[in-house]
């Protein structure tokens, strides 16, 4: 199970867009080009800046997919007399990481590259030297090359958003390393599941909204706003998931889940059964690869979001397996990328107003 060269292009383009949370617009706009291009449907941004494309078929029951186009990243918080730019984290930023990296800030008249820099090895003593990495952005300071607070401030302005500058790289195989697959990739997957379904003839089924929604790395933003407003009888998110075949150690705390192997579909209360079930046998019948990851309680997705907004939707976990989330070289295997999008697209075109989401009555 492959994906196609033209669906591997607008991957590859929307990874390559700075998306940190709460400047995800650059983003929407890569995702709005491409619906409209398999489509035809004209999508909108609402207020918080999350992208809905629908599909109303007219059908009694609704369906919402969900996948956040954020990414952790930066904003600058304070620039000092000598021009360096300190920043705050956007989301969960792993500080030690950011020592030695490249960083690009979107400043006032485009981009302004930068660079965390890390003291000499000549210059500290044997204690020193086993910790080069500080935990506190505050005593890392991002060089951008301005020699005064006038000249940082010609170039950036206090609340600007960064990411570090790390781009697309192939891998062995099928496998690409990337920042922010965490989760453009989810996002990505859901617009073209969305598409197919769009594009099938599976009868009136259900009604269809794609949403990418906005700011999930701060607290479900665009996930919780976006579930009230489409009100949903079934909620289908997307979203990365640990892979723990690099960190074995990882794997009696949460599951065995490994690159190539497919989808991930969650499994546990937050997630209906049914649909869990339903997806589960789409997948074997279709063929295609795919595995549990038990979660025991809510996992931090915007699966959580849509099952407590309004009365709640029923909601099932469909995840990619990823490498070394939230750190700058995160790797996923494209295979798994195109389970995730067959199983949405032949898992909700399957779905109807006779699918039973209620349990037994008393």
């Amino acid at each position: 199970m492959e994906l196609e060269n033209r669906q591997i292009e607008v991957l590859r383009e929307l990874v390559g867009t700075p998306t940190p949370t709460g400047s995800e617009q650059a983003g929407m706009m890569v995702l709005a080009r491409r619906l409209k291009e398999t489509t035809g449907l004209k999508p909108t941004i609402d207020v918080h800046g999350n992208l809905h494309c629908v599909l109303d078929r007219g059908a009694k029951r609704t369906v919402m997919l969900e996948g956040h186009c954020d990414e952790i990243g930066f904003l600058v918080q304070y620039i000092d007399d000598d021009g360096f730019v300190y920043l705050s984290a956007l989301g969960g930023v792993t500080v030690p990481l950011c020592a030695a990296e490249r960083i690009v800030i979107a400043g006032r008249n485009g981009p302004v590259n930068g660079v965390i820099g890390a003291r000499p090895p000549h210059l500290m003593n044997a204690e020193e030297r086993k910790k080069v990495a500080k935990d506190e952005l505050r005593q890392m300071p991002c060089d951008i090359g301005a020699s005064s607070r006038e000249e940082a401030e010609s170039l950036v302005a206090v609340g600007d958003a960064a990411v570090v500058d790390t781009g697309w790289r192939r891998l062995a195989g099928t496998r690409v390393s990337c920042r922010g697959f965490d989760n453009r990739v989810g996002t990505f997957a859901m617009c073209e599941a969305f598409a197919q379904i769009a594009n099938s003839a599976c009868g009136a089924g259900c009604n269809v909204h794609y949403v990418a929604s906005v700011q999930e790395e701060v607290g479900l933003v665009g996930g919780k706003t976006a579930a009230y407003d489409v009100a949903p009888d079934i909620g289908v998110c997307c979203d990365v998931t640990f892979a723990t075949d690099a960190q074995k150690e990882d794997r009696k705390a949460i599951g065995d889940v490994r690159l190539g192997r497919g989808v991930a579909i969650g499994v546990g209360p937050t997630y209906h059964r049914a649909l869990t079930d339903h997806f589960t046998k789409v997948a074997e019948t279709q063929g295609i690869p795919f595995q549990r990851r038990a979660a025991a309680r809510g996992t931090g997705t915007c699966a959580w979001a849509m099952r407590l907004e309004r009365g709640g939707a029923a909601v099932a976990q469909l995840s990619v397996p990823l490498r070394y989330m939230h750190s700058p070289v995160e790797v996923i295997d494209l295979r798994d990328v195109a389970a995730v999008i067959a199983t949405v697209a032949k898992g909700v075109g399957a779905l109807d107003d006779g699918f039973r989401l209620l349990p037994e009555q008393p």
